[in-house]
């Protein structure tokens, strides 16, 4: 009789066993049926007014601090950085220039004089919470900004009388991150600065600083600074992020896997 309670209770146990593990693998399934993503197309402008630039005070050196794991732009994403639920083919990669969505607009702004546009990409992603979420971080050489014509001519000459020219590189560097809570959320930090001269057979890549003329014109601009967050990012809509230098349109657009698209082709 004992030996067939303890028989009796292990089946028991067993079948607990089972009918739990049953459902966490459809739980884990469920999950991955419903994670969402999202492509991600990003515009960065720069604002060619000396004025605008000149309205802020820039600081000298500024530091973008990038978390543990972040994405470099265009680079593979580790999977253990990710749930294990999120398909890694579908996670922070670089869509191809013909899913761009905002060309045409891309177009209006090169027929501006007063703005330019210095970095156009996108990228899929899941849409994970703040605790999930990978930031991107990129960074890019861009052309000297060109002078933009006045109607006087003060902002193209220097104090002492000389025509300004532009043909310094900048440096364009960034740190991108949407995540998903009932909304999508943007939180974009960038920076903008001459980029440093080369110094042959020099061990400290800042020794063109101890040139004053070279020290005097990167002090003139600093580091160009934008910080801000987007909270309530709809999927579908342009937005547009202001700053007196530098401004960001963003759209995040829900991406459909093509077996979806076709069951919806199917079913209308």
């Amino acid at each position: 009789m004992r030996k067939y309670r303890i028989t009796n209770i292990t089946g028991i146990g067993v079948l607990k066993i089972l009918i739990s593990s049953l459902f966490f693998l459809l739980v884990n399934i469920s999950f991955a049926e419903d994670m969402r993503y999202y492509d991600v197309e990003v515009v960065i402008i720069e604002n060619l007014s000396k004025k605008s630039k000149m309205s802020e005070n820039w600081p000298l050196q500024v530091n973008l601090v990038q978390p543990e794991n972040t994405v470099q732009l265009g680079q593979p994403v580790l999977s253990e950085w990710l749930p294990k639920d999120v398909d890694l083919k579908s996670s922070y990669k670089l869509l191809k220039a013909s899913n761009y969505q905002l060309t045409q607009k891309v177009e209006q702004i090169s027929e501006s004089t007063t703005q330019r546009v210095i970095f156009h990409t996108a990228w899929r992603q899941p849409g994970l919470d703040k605790k999930l979420a990978l930031p991107i971080h990129f960074k890019r050489e861009v052309p000297a900004t060109p002078v933009v014509e006045a109607i006087n001519n003060s902002e193209q000459t220097s104090e002492d009388g000389d025509s300004i020219t532009n043909s310094t590189p900048l440096i364009l560097e960034g740190i991108l991150r949407v995540t998903l809570a009932r909304y999508l959320h943007l939180e974009a930090e960038l920076t903008l600065q001459d980029k440093l001269p080369e110094v042959e057979n020099s061990d400290n890549p800042f020794s063109a600083l101890d040139n004053q003329s070279e020290r005097n014109d990167i002090e003139k601009q600093g580091v160009i600074h934008f910080k801000q967050k987007r909270n309530r990012i709809r999927s579908n809509e342009l937005h547009y992020l202001d700053h007196p230098a530098l401004s960001i349109l963003i759209q995040v657009t829900p991406y459909e896997k093509p077996e979806d698209l076709a069951l919806k082709t199917t079913a209308n």
